[in-house]
C-alpha cells in the first residue's frame, strides 16, 4: 500500500537550497524518515512517488539580491506546478549569501497560491553548533561575526543580529506549541518574515509542530536541524525511526576537495596523517595548470596517460587565487576544471564512489559526469549524505556530498573508513 493512502493525496515536498551540498543534507533529513528523496539537478522535476521529497540547488548563495529573489520565485513556481504541496526553503545555517532576497522570491510565488502565507524562518541547527538566542545568531558560542563565518572568502558575515541579517523581520523567542503559535500568528499579521529563537533540537521540534498546524500559510525556511524535525511532522505516519540500507561501496574512492574553507583543509590532512600512506595518492595541480584552459588540458591529459594508484585518491584545489579572475569567478573556473580531471578520471571505469567536499565542486563535478538526479539514502553522519547516481543505462556512482564548514577534524575520516567498510554501522 502506498503510505500516501493515509492522506488519500500525494505529500511531495520541495526543499530548495543555495547550494549543492546544502541540498543534499537537508533532504537527506527526510530520507532518514522514511520519504524517498531526491536530488534534482535541472529544472524539470523528476517523476516523483506519491510520497516523496526532492531537493533542488538554486546556486544562489552568491548571486545579486534581485538575480537570487528571481531564480528562487521561478524554482517555487516550477515545483508549485509540478504538484509539491509543502516548500522548506534551505538557506545556509550562518545566513551567508542573499537570504532575504531568497526568502523575498520564494513567498511572492507562494502566495500565489497561498495568499496572506509568511516565512517561519529558523536557521538554528544545534547538532553543528548553530544556534538562536538574544536575537542574534551563534555558532558554538560565539556570534556570527566572531565566527569562521565572518571571514568568509566569499561571503563575510559581518553582524549577527537578525532584523540586520534580514530587515523588516520580527523575532520571537521560544516557547511551548500554543503560544509559539500565537506568537508566530501575531507577528505575522505585520512582517512578511517571523524569526523564530532556538537553542536545541527540541525547540526545533515544537517549531515544527506548529508549522505543520499552521499548514501552507508557514512557508519554512531553515538549515538542515528544522528539517529533521519537519520530516517527521510532515510524514502521514509520523515518519520512520528506520535507517536506509546503505549503498553497495568498496574499492576505489576519489576524493576531490575544491571547498576553500579551513575545516575542510583541517579534515583532508587529518587523512594523511591517519591513514597508511600507501593507500592515498594525491594528484593537485599548481596554480599555473589552472591559468588557462591549454594548461587546464595539458595537466588533465597528463592524469589520462598516468593512472593513478589504488585506494583513496585526493584531488585537492590549490588555494592562492587565478590572477585576473573574481573570487566567485575564480572558484567557478577552478570547480570546472577539476571537475573535467575527476570526470576523465571516472571514465576510466577504476572509482565509482566521489567524496565531493564544496557546493561549487560538487555541482560542477556532477554536470560533468552527465548527472542529473540522485537517490539521496542516509546521512553517513550529521551533515553528510551519501547518494546514488540515478541511470538506467550506466552502473551507478556513489556519491558523498559534504559542505566544506561542516563537522569537526576527523569527520572526513569516518566517512572513509565508513566507505571502505571498516567500521560497524553507523
Amino acid at each position: 500500500m502506498d503510505i500516501s493512502s493515509a492522506t488519500g493525496q500525494a505529500l511531495r515536498v520541495a526543499v530548495l537550497a543555495d547550494d549543492l551540498t546544502g541540498a543534499g543534507d537537508t533532504v537527506v533529513q527526510f530520507a532518514q524518515r522514511g520519504w524517498p528523496s531526491y536530488l534534482q539537478r535541472s529544472t524539470e522535476v523528476p517523476p516523483l512517488p506519491a510520497l516523496a521529497a526532492v531537493g533542488q540547488s538554486l546556486n544562489t548563495r552568491a548571486l545579486p539580491g534581485e538575480e537570487a529573489a528571481a531564480r528562487t520565485r521561478d524554482a517555487t513556481r516550477i515545483q508549485l506546478d509540478a504538484g509539491v504541496t509543502r516548500l522548506y526553503m534551505k538557506i545556509d545555517s550562518t545566513m551567508r549569501g542573499s537570504v532575504a532576497a531568497q526568502l523575498a522570491g520564494a513567498l511572492a510565488a507562494w502566495r500565489m497560491a497561498h495568499p496572506g502565507a509568511f516565512v517561519v524562518l529558523c536557521p538554528a541547527y544545534p547538532a553543528m553548533g548553530r544556534t538562536i538566542h538574544d536575537g542574534r545568531l551563534w555558532v558554538n558560542g560565539a556570534a556570527l561575526e566572531d565566527s569562521p563565518a565572518g571571514s568568509d572568502p566569499v561571503t563575510p558575515m559581518r553582524t549577527s543580529v537578525f532584523t540586520e541579517l534580514v530587515p523588516g523581520a520580527a523575532v520571537v523567542g521560544m516557547g511551548q506549541a500554543g503560544e509559539l503559535r500565537a506568537a508566530i500568528t501575531a507577528a505575522a499579521r505585520k512582517h512578511d518574515v517571523v524569526v523564530v529563537e532556538a537553542t536545541d533540537q527540541a525547540a526545533l521540534i515544537t517549531l515544527a509542530e506548529v508549522v505543520a498546524k499552521l499548514g501552507s500559510q508557514a512557508l519554512p525556511a531553515g538549515s538542515a536541524g528544522l528539517a529533521l524535525a519537519l520530516a517527521d511532522a510532515w510524514h502521514p505516519q509520523g515518519g520512520s525511526a528506520a535507517r536506509p540500507a546503505a549503498p553497495k561501496t568498496g574499492g576505489n574512492i576519489l576524493l576531490l576537495r575544491t571547498s576553500a574553507n579551513a575545516v575542510s583543509r583541517r579534515q583532508v590532512a587529518r587523512l594523511f596523517e591517519e591513514l597508511p600512506p600507501a593507500t592515498v595518492t594525491t594528484l593537485s595541480p599548481a596554480l599555473a595548470d589552472l591559468a588557462d584552459d591549454a594548461s587546464a588540458d595539458s595537466w588533465i591529459a597528463q592524469l589520462r596517460a598516468a593512472p593513478p594508484g589504488l585506494g583513496l585518491l585526493v584531488l585537492e584545489a590549490p588555494l592562492e587565487r587565478i590572477a585576473g579572475a573574481s573570487l566567485v569567478d575564480a572558484s567557478r573556473r577552478v570547480a570546472r576544471i577539476m571537475a573535467s580531471a575527476v570526470a576523465s578520471i571516472v571514465a576510466r571505469g577504476q572509482v565509482h564512489t566521489l567524496v565531493l567536499l564544496g557546493g561549487d565542486g560538487a555541482d560542477a563535478t556532477l554536470d560533468a559526469l552527465g548527472v542529473m538526479n540522485l537517490h539521496v539514502i542516509r546521512n553517513i553522519v550529521e551533515g553528510v549524505p551519501v547518494a546514488e547516481s540515478v541511470a538506467s543505462d550506466e552502473e551507478k556512482l556513489v556519491l558523498v556530498t559534504k559542505a566544506g564548514g561542516f563537522g569537526d577534524e576527523n569527520t572526513l575520516l569516518t566517512v572513509i573508513r565508513w566507505l571502505r567498510g571498516e567500521l560497524p554501522e553507523i
